[in-house]
């Protein structure tokens, strides 16, 4: 089954924002790196202690370190 194209739910960008998008994205590469493609899951209580320190809800973290596992799904599905 493909996957439905994302199609952006609004024009606006801030582009001050830009330069951290940027770091995301080089943080998420070098995860990627240091883990040689295989970095597990964060313990739960690393997930509770992120949320109350980052002000996330934990289902929140959840969904985000979930596709770092499910990377694949993406990929060749459009």
């Amino acid at each position: 089954m493909k996957r439905m194209a994302f199609e952006p739910p609004t024009d606006h960008y801030d582009e001050q924002i830009e330069s951290i998008d940027e770091e995301i994205c080089h943080l998420i590469k070098q995860r990627k790196d240091l883990s040689n493609n295989n970095p597990g899951f964060p313990t739960k209580h690393l997930i509770a202690s992120w949320s109350k320190k980052y002000n996330f809800y934990e289902d929140f973290l959840d969904s985000i370190f979930s596709d770092f596992l499910h990377e694949e799904i993406y990929i060749n599905q459009l």
